[in-house]
């Protein structure tokens, strides 16, 4: 049996904690420089003297010992002194006052997956709704996320992206500050919740998308504990910019950078069957000419699983970082303001409505830099940024006109060029004021008046865009901008017999326009389905702050 063990111990390259069967388990940890590590854990009364750990090669401490059935937690105590959870924690416990520690069951059966079989839409057929799990629901649980996924199914969303679910600085309510990057948060649920949740979005053909914080870590993240700022294995000024948030920067020119990223992406990949993540604040990785970085990362990524979702969040823009990075796609932070200038009928730092062609050429992400139009994700509203109702009532408008304004963001978002995101709430109309705190939205809004016919709404501008390839995929152009009248006409197309104009009035008055339609023939007016000739020009009067939409075909 010493033997067996040995040669587990010898064979262990994974940091953490690995059960081995037979109730045998292995504890690594990597602390380069350091003269001892111990294991303390309930398992051996916290005794700092019981279970040194052995350096099998330079900074790799590794031992193994046999535990009971049941739950165990443990710590490292490195150089007899610093006492630190396992930075590889797969679920950690917190009180107030006290060193977290890491916890694990011997024996505990794996989550049975149900719905492996599901089969994953491509990146164009995306339609993104962002959550925040604390946020979403009255209990702030996975489990109770769980129950609303028919909501967001029957609103037409075929992909939930998860703001950071993993454990975090104490008073970071949003998660962007990560100290356990392999734990989920213990206010959440435990992993078996977590792994219901997701099991549950794929047997609804639904994808989950992680936010992921791999640019910098929590300040009482381990690993800027072990070592002074200066001397760590992973922290330095890296290849990005200078980090915006003052925290301890993740360095891709340092290989235990790119080893431990690796080991994050692959284990929530493949341990919980996740479809992709959306990479927080990529400037602060960057990239050099060595092709460190962003797309070493992505390298990684590609290795573990090709065919996963690869989103990227660059505010401000840079298409040079992002094209050919290895990414699918990227936040589109101009489609936001763009949307929000029109609506608004106000001012941001990219777009004013005073400026009406350079906002609704934001529309056409090809003639903003980037490689392809697919490549971006557009929104409305995000948790970084103001809800569109809101922003419209601060405004002052009446809400006849505020309930225009947020259906017609509703067909701006799934008909212009890129994958749409919706933000929790947003698809009726919630209004809250953005807060780093408890932000519950409220559900009982979805069932009254405006809020209703917003709804309504964004579920058929969703199943508008998921009928139509032209929509998701399809080519774009713009034949008429009028900026004295605030209108637009756009088409989509996806072969003959699948075509889309759009014409927009963003006004305050009814406006005649001429629209150009692509071919004569037959064509019908959504949402009717009845068949109308139409010659290749028309006039048409468009009510204010409306769309009117021309189709090809059947949907």
């Amino acid at each position: 049996m010493a033997s067996k063990t040995q040669e587990i111990i010898a064979n262990t390259i994974m940091p953490g904690c690995v059960e081995h069967g037979e109730s045998l388990v292995t504890f690594a940890i990597y602390s380069p420089g350091k003269s001892s590590v111990h294991l303390i854990g309930s398992f051996n009364n916290w005794d700092r003297n019981a279970e040194p750990l052995e350096q099998l090669q330079p900074g790799y401490w590794v031992t193994a010992i046999h535990l009971d059935k049941g739950a165990h937690e443990y710590q490292f105590v490195i150089d007899n002194n610093l006492v630190i959870c396992d930075p590889y924690a797969r679920q950690v416990k917190t009180a107030p006052g006290q060193e977290p520690k890491a916890y694990f069951e011997i024996g505990e059966e794996a989550h049975h997956w149900q719905h492996d079989d599901w089969m994953r839409r491509g990146l164009q057929d995306l339609i993104i709704y962002e959550m925040h799990i604390g946020d979403f629901t009255p209990e702030g649980t996975f489990l109770a996320a769980e129950e609303k996924l028919d909501h967001v199914k029957e609103l037409g969303i075929s992909a939930i992206e998860l703001m950071p679910i993993n454990e975090c600085d104490p008073d970071d309510y949003w998660g962007y500050k990560p100290n356990y990057m392999m734990a989920p948060r213990q206010a959440y649920g435990t992993p078996e919740d977590f792994c219901r949740l997701v099991d549950a979005a794929h047997h609804r053909n639904i994808a989950v998308l992680l936010d992921l914080v791999l640019t910098h870590t929590g300040h009482q993240h381990p690993f800027n504990r072990m070592y002074p700022y200066h001397q760590s294995p992973w922290y330095g000024p890296g290849v990005g910019e200078p980090n915006q948030f003052a925290l301890p920067t993740l360095d891709y020119s340092k290989d235990p950078t790119y080893a431990f990223a690796k080991d994050v992406q692959a284990y929530w990949l493949e341990n919980y069957h996740v479809d992709g993540f959306r990479y927080d604040y990529i400037a602060g990785i960057g990239s050099d000419q060595q092709g460190r970085g962003l797309p070493g990362l992505m390298t990684l990524a590609r290795a573990i699983q090709p065919d996963a979702f690869f989103i990227g969040e660059c505010i401000p823009e840079n298409p040079q970082l992002v094209n050919n990075s290895g990414l699918n796609a990227v936040w589109y932070a101009r489609s936001r303001m763009a949307i929000q200038a029109l609506l608004l009928e106000n001012d941001n730092p990219a777009y004013s409505w005073s400026r009406f062609g350079e906002a609704v050429w934001a529309f056409d992400p090809t003639k903003q830099g980037y490689n392809e139009a697919s490549f971006v994700i557009n929104y409305a509203e995000s948790h970084d940024d103001l809800r569109v109702m809101l922003g419209l009532r601060q405004r002052g408008f009446n809400e006849n006109t505020i309930e225009k304004k947020a259906k017609l963001a509703a067909i701006l978002l799934m008909m212009i060029p890129g994958e749409p995101m919706i933000y929790q709430g947003q698809e009726w109309g919630e209004s809250l004021e953005k807060s780093l705190q408890a932000n519950k939205i409220n559900w009982s809004a979805a069932q009254s008046g405006l809020t209703e016919k917003v709804l309504e709404t964004y579920k058929s501008a969703c199943k508008l865009r998921r009928s139509r390839a032209s929509a998701r995929r399809g080519n774009f152009s713009m034949p008429l901008v009028d900026e004295q009248k605030r209108c637009i006409v756009f088409h989509r197309s996806f072969g003959e017999s699948d075509q889309v104009v759009v014409a927009v009035n963003f006004s305050d008055q009814k406006q005649t326009i001429p629209i150009k339609i692509p071919r004569a023939g037959s064509w019908r007016q959504f949402p009717s389905q009845d068949f109308i000739e139409l010659p290749e020009q028309i006039e048409r009067q468009l009510d204010e702050y409306s769309a009117l939409i021309f189709l090809t075909g059947r949907s």
